[in-house]
């Protein structure tokens, strides 16, 4: 006869409130529909980015490369930074160029240029090796944006975008968390870097464009390594373990 004492059982549920917490994105979701651009902006696509909660609207100028975009995601506090920017090698954090949305001072928010150089040093700088214009940033309910117009070079045919929550200190960023949702935050674009046809333009298409998949063949992460059956499993076995005690 199984004998279920205090202590075994406080082990089971907190086992599974500790994996519960992990599964759980401190993110809210935003959805292309929900989201409100505003009315001097206007893309031809959108998508759901794959972590952090974060969209992605977009248009692509085959032409001339150019992508406008606007970026939303939340903070982690009210006080963290949001970024998206551009590996033009193709890979993740390390070597991306990326706008920061920092609070300001005065209230509202501020855009940064910051080169990752690694993941504990960036540098702020006032260029980046991609032509950009139009920028700007914005909060409302929570969500910061970044809007910008980012030119593609043509030998970055495997540019990746990169984007990320973090907080700050004494009006720096400072390093992100670790969860697989920041480990993941980075993505083919959305569009084929393709040499432009002759006499295109924009490309076509509108509504919610499916989100990109992640760029890179390896995955990182412990969730996306051994993947939400494995824990299932292991929830399982331990808790039939937990109950013949």
């Amino acid at each position: 006869m199984a004998f279920h004492s205090p202590f075994t059982t406080t082990i089971a549920l907190s086992f599974l409130l500790f994996l519960s917490l992990f599964f759980t994105s401190s993110h809210s979701a935003l959805t292309c529909a929900s989201f409100k651009l505003p009315a001097n902006r206007t893309y031809a696509n959108c998508a759901a980015l794959p972590t952090l909660g974060a969209i992605l609207h977009y248009s692509y100028n085959a032409t001339n490369r150019t992508f406008a975009v606007a970026f939303a995601a939340e903070p982690p506090k009210p006080s963290g930074w949001v970024a998206w920017g551009l590996n033009l090698a193709g890979g993740g954090m390390i070597g991306t160029e990326a706008f920061i949305a920092l609070p300001a001072t005065a209230g509202g928010r501020t855009l940064h240029r910051y080169n990752l150089t690694s993941y504990k040093g960036i540098d702020e700088v006032k260029a980046f090796a991609f032509e950009s214009w139009d920028l700007a940033t914005d909060e409302a309910g929570g969500v910061v944006s970044i809007y910008a117009v980012v030119a593609i070079p043509e030998k970055a045919g495997n540019a990746t975008h990169v984007w990320q929550v973090g907080p700050t200190k004494d009006g720096k960023p400072m390093i992100h968390d670790s969860k697989p949702d920041n480990l993941q935050a980075k993505a083919a674009l959305p569009e084929a870097l393709v040499p432009a046809a002759s006499g295109s333009g924009n490309s076509s298409g509108s509504g919610n464009a499916t989100a990109p998949t992640a760029a890179g063949g390896n995955k990182s992460g412990v969730s996306e390594r051994f993947g939400v059956g494995f824990y299932f499993g292991l929830v399982v076995a331990l808790v039939i373990g937990v109950v013949a005690l």
